[in-house]
């Protein structure tokens, strides 16, 4: 996988960012799903074989290291709410998924939120843009960079980019801390789609950024 950063060159200014962590709630994300039908089963197997909850949890914890504030990016769906009648929601199956109050629509417990995080839940769109306070929140933190991971890569991920770069705002995406299904749609949306409007490395350049600002201030 090639990234669009020059690894020698490229600075996080860790002063102006904030980590976003996108779905990764048990109910799509969750190892124990793997093998099961339709979305769930489909996804955790992704993010396990890619190994996103280990490499986002190093990541979560130098940000907290570094003082970087931390966001949840979840769905919270209403109890007997309407589906939406597309076809993202028909694959993922008929049981209802992300619903509110259950354990599925927890982050994963690798990625559990601190009291000092902002867990920010939506009950419609598709990815956070919509629906939740994560542009005045940061506004009033004077974050104007957002570190992104999480899933899907080329659905509610990439959503949150194209509306965070609508608003102004500098987007770095972590390859390997995103997965999508299948392989092909994370592909093509990192290789052709994220390099156009956001710096996309991974979280092995992003923790050495991270390191080297910590030893030099």
């Amino acid at each position: 996988m090639t990234h669009d950063v020059d690894q020698g060159t490229w600075t996080l200014d860790a002063a102006r960012s904030a980590l976003c962590i996108v779905e990764m709630q048990n109910d799509i994300v969750h190892e124990s799903n793997i093998g099961k039908k339709g979305l769930s089963g489909v996804l955790s197997e992704a993010v396990a074989r890619r190994g996103v909850v280990p490499r986002l949890r190093e990541v979560l914890q130098a940000c907290r290291a570094a003082g970087i504030p931390v966001f949840y990016i979840n769905v919270a769906n209403k109890p007997n709410m309407p589906r939406p009648q597309t076809r993202l929601h028909r694959i993922a199956g008929r049981r209802p998924l992300l619903v509110e109050g259950t354990w599925g629509v927890q982050v994963h417990e690798a990625l559990a939120p601190l009291p000092s995080d902002f867990v920010l839940e939506r009950c419609v769109g598709i990815d956070g843009s919509y629906g939740t306070q994560l542009y005045p929140v940061l506004r009033r933190l004077g974050k104007s960079v957002l570190l992104v991971g999480g899933v899907s890569t080329n659905l509610a991920v990439e959503g949150l980019v194209r509306g965070s770069v609508n608003r102004g705002f500098e987007v770095v995406v972590l390859e390997d801390c995103c997965a999508s299904y299948p392989e092909e749609w994370h592909r093509f949306s990192i290789e052709n789609i994220m390099p156009l409007i956001a710096t996309v490395t991974d979280s092995a350049t992003v923790l050495a950024q991270l390191r080297g600002a910590a030893q030099t201030g």
